[in-house]
């Protein structure tokens, strides 16, 4: 009886490693590719969190379309992007973020297709003494082959935010 036992523990030991093993070999290579260019997001993220715009900008393709959420807004290229964030960063200090990245999918197939999205809830001191406000976002990014950002769609409402920001400075 024991060896009976101890042959079936060996043999269902044996089914779940082969099964671990099978899974992994034929994994969607864009689930492969998707979790490389998620480490380059995440990166971006913690830089650009960090307020230094010099790293940031390495994990931006110099032909990068940024698909602002402003109403009535333009995009804008990599250099009006660095822009933009350096004088946001005047009006806010100890920036955090907390990102959740998921795979894109293809809009016909809904499989994934490398790129990231990004769900990402944001806090920082005001210089101007303003109360805190988190402000959710959320953000698609399409990455080249050398894993960097060339197309980037972003949904806020950060009127709010730079409401609070730009407001006379609370006493």
């Amino acid at each position: 009886m024991k060896n009976i036992f101890l042959g079936i523990l060996v043999l269902a030991s044996m089914i779940a490693c082969t099964s671990q093993e099978t899974k992994t070999e034929g994994e969607d290579p864009n689930m492969v590719l998707f979790r490389e260019n998620a480490k380059v997001v995440d990166a971006a993220f913690k830089a650009f969190s960090k307020k230094d715009l010099k790293e940031f900008a390495t994990y931006q393709a110099d032909s990068i379309k940024v698909h602002g959420a402003q109403f009535g807004g333009r995009d804008i290229n990599k250099a009006e992007m660095l822009e933009r964030s350096a004088i946001f960063f005047k009006l806010i200090n100890n920036v955090n973020v907390k990102v959740t990245l998921l795979p894109g999918v293809d809009e016909v197939t809904l499989k994934p297709d490398g790129s990231v999205r990004a769900y990402v809830i944001w806090s920082a001191d005001f210089v101007n003494n303003a109360p805190k406000t988190d402000l959710k976002s959320y953000f698609s990014f399409k990455l080249d082959k050398d894993h960097k950002v060339y197309d980037h769609d972003e949904y806020y409402d950060v009127s709010g935010w730079f409401q609070v920001a730009s407001a006379a400075p609370s006493k």
